[in-house]
């Protein structure tokens, strides 16, 4: 208590305006977060891709082992999935809330927010050591000011049953103890990449910053000092993935595991997608709007961060007792330096694997985890840097303008981030006019046919299967489909439809004839 008192109270005891505006300001971002988890459980739908990655917990309770409906891998159960991205660090905790009796969309959920709180918090401390509460503040509200929930495969709320959130607070918890910790820095990377295994990207700059991470005079006597560090990080790290692996082979044989990890190379070369052909720019373009805001005003901000942060870094170099003098940062110059690099070479690493593969979408879920870890960490040092270029500009004989200047780029920056996390908050979900209310209901009428498997094609027809309880093939698997009943929107009800069933917007209809 005393500690909050001497950090929130002047030295008169009177909350001063600084902190009164900061307290104003996480109250917004904790109303807005609450508002985004609440919808969360109670309207936002279930997406076609939560649905699919259901199949693998629901699967294992079912005594069918680690096993997903193979709705894209040819509509017959399939152990190890290639197809299901997200790992078992998400999936294993959601079957045993199922197998606790709780409704599988909560259980999902329920897992994902316990990996946004770990994001969240993770980015409020690292920022807070970095450069004080402005800076955790600033980091900590990024994520929900991120657009993830616009386009074909959204990320509708930071909740959601995928794996790119849980991963990116994964990879920033790990940021934050990689200095003392490094051995459990590599446990969270390794856990990370389990999560979401493109989370492996972020593995150099891990590596490179464990190296460095160590006092010598020259990079090859830190590389020597950091050499048991590194390599007990480096085991850690490996050992989720061994373990699943292990698991994989015990379950499928040598020949199953070996045609599994080429089914595994396959699509992670691929991204799972095909018959795009997207420019660069065209992906840079959505990444500069992704943020509830003009896609010149991000520009703006961004270029604004980064000549203050460059002025404010050549500040440090020569007086580095200047970080710890702003913003009650707590880090030394090493440390600082090297989450610094973590976060632009993570950051730099997914957006060069994006920009440069044409060959996916434009999906702002691809480059996610790095976004949501790294992106607020280089915020919370900009900041930090900017502070300490605008205070040694005070010493300036136009003191009286530098100040007017901080002042009116502190409101301006508030304003925008403020402005960002509220659009992001009054569009809760992607909007197809579907309530997850509406989904039970329709499951709940399709689930009075006792019907094993459904066929359907691929959208949102999958989610009513699910949640009904049966087993999810695609209208197109052919054989693997045969004489299952179909399950179809009414918007794209087919001609040969023999209608057995209405749900909502739904309709069953009879298989179709040989």
């Amino acid at each position: 208590m005393s500690f909050v008192a001497s950090y929130t109270l002047g030295r008169s005891g009177r909350i001063s305006g600084a902190t009164f505006l900061w307290t104003v300001i996480a109250t917004v971002l904790v109303v807005a977060n609450v508002v985004v988890i609440a919808s969360a459980f109670t309207t936002v739908r279930l997406w076609e891709d939560e649905a699919f990655n259901l199949t693998v917990p629901l699967n294992l309770l079912r005594g069918l082992g680690y096993t997903s409906d193979g709705t894209l891998s040819g509509s017959e159960l399939t152990p190890f999935d290639v197809r299901i991205s997200t790992g078992p660090t998400m999936l294993l905790p959601v079957a045993g809330l199922i197998g606790a009796g709780l409704d599988p969309v909560v259980a999902g959920r329920l897992v994902g927010l316990a990996g946004y709180l770990l994001l969240i918090v993770s980015l409020a401390l690292l920022g807070a050591r970095l450069g004080g509460r402005w800076a955790g503040l600033a980091a900590a509200a990024l994520p929900l000011a991120y657009a993830a929930d616009v386009g074909l495969s959204p990320i509708q709320t930071p909740i959601d049953l995928l794996g790119e959130v849980s991963a990116a607070g994964l990879l920033v918890a790990a940021l934050l103890v990689l200095h003392r910790r490094p051995w459990l820095a590599g446990l969270l990377v390794g856990l990370a990449m389990q999560t979401k295994f493109i989370a492996a990207l972020a593995l150099p700059a891990f590596a490179i910053a464990a190296l460095l991470d160590q006092p010598g005079s020259s990079i090859l006597q830190r590389a020597r000092g950091a050499l048991p560090r590194v390599l007990a990080a480096a085991a850690c790290a490996a050992a989720p993935t061994v373990v699943f692996e292990l698991v994989k082979l015990a379950s499928l044989g040598w020949a199953g595991y070996l045609q599994n990890l080429r089914n595994f190379a396959g699509f992670l070369l691929g991204g799972g997608q095909h018959g795009f052909a997207v420019p660069p720019i065209e992906k840079l373009g959505a990444m500069f709007s992704a943020w509830h805001l003009p896609w010149w005003l991000v520009t703006i901000v961004i270029a604004i961060a980064l000549a203050l942060a460059v002025t404010g870094a050549r500040v440090v170099l020569r007086e580095p007792r200047s970080l710890g003098v702003v913003g009650h940062a707590r880090v030394s110059l090493r440390e600082f330096a090297v989450v610094i690099g973590v976060a632009f070479l993570g950051l730099a690493s997914y957006l060069a694997w994006w920009l440069l593969s044409s060959h996916t979408p434009t999906w702002l879920r691809h480059p996610a985890p790095a976004v949501l870890a790294f992106a607020p960490v280089l915020a919370a040092a900009a900041i930090t840097l900017g502070r300490i270029a605008l205070r040694g500009a005070e010493r300036a004989p136009a003191e009286r303008a530098r100040k007017a200047v901080a002042g009116t780029l502190a409101v301006a920056g508030i304003a925008l981030l403020v402005a960002s996390v509220w659009g992001r908050t009054l569009q809760p979900g992607y909007p197809t006019g579907e309530t997850l209310t509406d989904q039970r209901a329709a499951a709940s009428r399709v689930a009075e046919l006792g019907s094993e498997w459904f066929a359907s094609p691929w959208g949102s027809e999958v989610v009513i299967v699910v949640l009904s309880g049966a087993h999810s093939g695609l209208v197109d698997a052919g054989d693997a489909v045969r004489g299952d009943l179909q399950l179809w929107h009414a918007a794209r009800l087919p001609e040969s439809c023999d209608p057995l069933l209405e749900a909502g917007r739904y309709r069953v209809c009879a298989a179709p004839s040989p």
